[in-house]
């Protein structure tokens, strides 16, 4: 990020001014007269007066004497990346100064901005470990945005239980909660998620947690030709209830015509909706989807998958929701047996490397979302990110990365009925073993 990245916000309980040690990690926030405000991770060690340290990837050096604060920055090429002067007064520190903003990223030097800068510092996790948090909604949202308030702050390494509405926004007792429209649970603020970091989100626990689901009965136009969609002739209030035996682990119709009377589907519980908030001021609906996640409706988001989503916001402010006891591919009718969840999930944070979009991790695959416009589009995104994914976590080059995929590679159509298409591109972690 260097000298392009914006501002500071200092808030820090007993700094410099009161004796205190300026010294850890803190979140910067900077506000200029272009833009949202910016946010980045800085480290500050203080030593006899002096303050050293990091900017996202800048270098910091400065002073801190009494009150007063003075910080420089230098990019990563070594050019200047900033100047910043403040004040530590009742256990607050801010100020102004001016900032480098690159022509490219990457580079130095650049057209200079002026800001206003607060630091707040990053809280340490609280003594005894990770935390259980047992989480009961109060709130369902059916948009994604970095303006709904945090449900609850957790840590890396927390682990939260809760539930969630099934797409109608009807609730485990089968009472009317939401409006609908894919609403979710959360947002969950994790501390010390900033942008340019990854969520981790372990789904330990996805489980039906009421005893019927719903389903349409008419295959979405995006699915089948012009042809067969015309001809269709669907039976009018056909009925899509199906009965949920938890124990067995099947469903069934609840008033199964004669040619399906004998049908049973697995239940394989899974969530639709898994997000964070998109980024700068963008809103979307509950059915959307991008490279903040969203509606991505995938089947394998089941118990034991490990999600890795792109932060945006401080906090990450995850949600989930839209719960399904069993869906076949592509989600073709529109909604699949939409139901009410208990849902246990752990969080983590990986500083300093963010993916472009959702990635998901399972015992047997590393997966990559790929989300667009098109097919063709989507198919291009995934492969693109998985391939990336590899070159970075398995130093392969890009001739080893192309045999590997060519051999090993498979593909998943998750999504073709909402204003998104996503294919998912995943590699066999048996592959991956055999890998020096």
């Amino acid at each position: 990020m260097g000298g392009r990245v914006l501002c500071l916000w200092l808030l820090g309980a007993g700094l410099a001014a009161h004796g205190a040690s300026l010294s850890g990690e803190w979140m910067a926030e900077v506000s200029s007269a272009v833009g949202e405000p910016q946010y980045v991770r800085v480290v500050l060690r203080e030593d006899g007066g002096k303050i050293s340290g990091t900017w996202g990837e800048a270098k910091i050096e400065g002073t801190v004497a009494a009150e007063s604060i003075s910080l420089k920055l230098t990019a990563g090429t070594g050019a200047p990346g900033g100047s910043l002067n403040g004040k530590a007064m009742g256990g607050e520190v801010s100020g102004d100064g001016s900032l480098a903003m690159p022509r490219r990223a990457g580079m130095g030097g650049g057209d200079w901005q002026k800001v206003a800068w607060k630091l707040s510092r990053i809280p340490p996790p609280p003594a005894g470990g990770p935390k259980t948090w047992n989480f009961e909604p109060k709130a369902f949202y059916s948009y994604y945005s970095a303006k709904n308030p945090p449900a609850l702050h957790v840590f890396p390494g927390d682990t939260v239980k809760t539930w969630t509405v099934d797409a109608g926004g009807v609730g485990p007792k089968m009472e009317r909660l939401s409006r609908g429209g894919d609403a979710t649970a959360g947002p969950f603020y994790v501390e010390g998620a900033l942008p340019g970091d990854t969520l981790v989100v372990k789904l330990n626990q996805v489980r039906t947690n009421r005893a019927t689901a719903r389903q349409g009965s008419r295959i979405n136009a995006r699915a089948v030709t012009a042809a067969y969609n015309a001809s269709a002739d669907y039976t009018a209030n056909f009925d899509g209830e199906w009965l949920l035996d938890a124990d067995k682990r099947i469903a069934r119709l609840s008033h199964p015509t004669e040619r399906l009377k004998n049908l049973t589907v697995p239940i394989l519980p899974m969530l639709g909706c898994l997000a964070v908030a998109p980024p700068g001021d963008e809103v979307y609906r509950g059915t959307d989807l991008g490279n903040f996640g969203g509606n991505m409706d995938y089947n394998q988001n089941v118990e034991g998958t490990t999600l890795y989503f792109p932060v945006f916001h401080p906090g990450g402010l995850f949600v989930l929701g839209d719960g399904h006891a069993a869906m076949g591919d592509g989600e073709v009718t529109g909604s699949a047996l939409e139901t009410s969840m208990d849902v246990e999930f752990t969080v983590d944070v990986v500083k300093g490397y963010a993916t472009l979009a959702p990635r998901a991790e399972t015992a047997d695959y590393l997966i990559s979302f790929g989300i667009a416009g098109s097919v063709p589009e989507a198919i291009q995104n995934a492969t693109s990110q998985l391939a990336t994914w590899l070159k970075h976590d398995y130093r392969l080059n890009d001739s080893e990365v192309a045999l590997l995929l060519g051999a090993v590679m498979k593909y998943d159509i998750t999504e073709l009925v909402d204003p998104k298409y996503n294919v998912v591109a995943k590699v066999p972690k048996s592959a991956l073993a055999m890998l020096h």
